[in-house]
C-alpha cells in the first residue's frame, strides 16, 4: 500500500493546486479529488474487476468524508453498501406494496389543552425488522431518488385520513407533512 498511498497523495496534492483561471467574469474554482485505494495480491481469489469495484467502494467512501481525500477499502464496505442495497430495495417494495403507515402525532394548543392539529410521521413497516425508523430509510431515499414517491404516498395518506376524520364529524383536523425539497 505505501506505493499506492504516496501516487494517490502525490495526484490529490496536485489536483488541489489546480484552479480555473480567475480573469475576467470567470470565478476561481477549486478543484478537489476523492481516491480510492484496493489491493490485488493475485493470492486472495478477486480478479481484476473485483478490485476496481473494491477501490470505487473506497473512493465513495473518500467522498462520503468530505471529499479531498484518500481511503483504502476495507471489507467493512461491502457489508454497507449490501445494507444500504437491502434497505434500498426494501423501501422500494414497501412504497410499491402498502408497507407504509402513517402515525399521527397530536399538537396541542397550550392555551386550551386541547390538539390543535396532527402531525403525519411515516414508518416502514418491513416484516424482518418491524416498524423502522425514518431515520434508517429517509437518507437512502433521499440519495436514491425515492425520496419523491414516498412523499407523494404520505402526502395522499395524510389528505385521505383527514378526509376520513372530516367524513367522521371530527371537524377540520389540519395535518402537518415533512416534505422533501426534491418534491419542490
Amino acid at each position: 500500500f505505501d506505493s499506492a498511498t504516496a501516487v494517490a497523495e502525490d495526484l490529490l496534492e496536485h489536483v488541489r493546486a489546480v484552479s480555473s483561471p480567475g480573469g475576467g467574469s470567470a470565478r476561481p474554482r477549486r478543484l478537489t479529488a476523492s481516491v480510492g485505494v484496493a489491493a490485488f495480491t493475485g493470492e486472495d481469489g478477486l480478479s481484476g474487476e473485483d478490485v476496481l469495484v473494491n477501490a470505487d467502494l473506497a473512493m465513495y467512501d473518500a467522498k462520503d468524508l468530505g471529499g479531498n481525500r484518500l481511503a483504502f477499502f476495507s471489507p467493512h464496505m461491502t457489508e454497507v453498501l449490501t445494507e444500504r442495497l437491502r434497505v434500498e430495495a426494501g423501501l422500494r417494495h414497501a412504497i410499491e406494496h402498502d408497507g407504509l403507515r402513517l402515525h399521527y402525532q397530536p399538537i396541542m394548543d397550550a392555551r386550551t389543552g386541547r390538539v390543535s392539529s396532527v402531525e403525519a410521521l411515516v414508518r416502514w413497516a418491513d416484516p424482518e425488522r418491524g416498524l423502522v425508523s425514518p431515520l434508517q430509510f429517509i437518507g437512502i431515499a433521499e440519495e436514491t431518488g425515492l425520496i419523491v414517491p414516498l412523499g407523494e404516498w404520505v402526502l395522499n395518506e395524510a389528505c385521505a385520513q383527514a378526509r376520513r376524520w372530516l367524513d367522521a364529524g371530527w371537524g377540520e383536523i389540519p395535518v402537518a407533512v415533512n416534505l422533501s425539497a426534491r418534491q419542490f
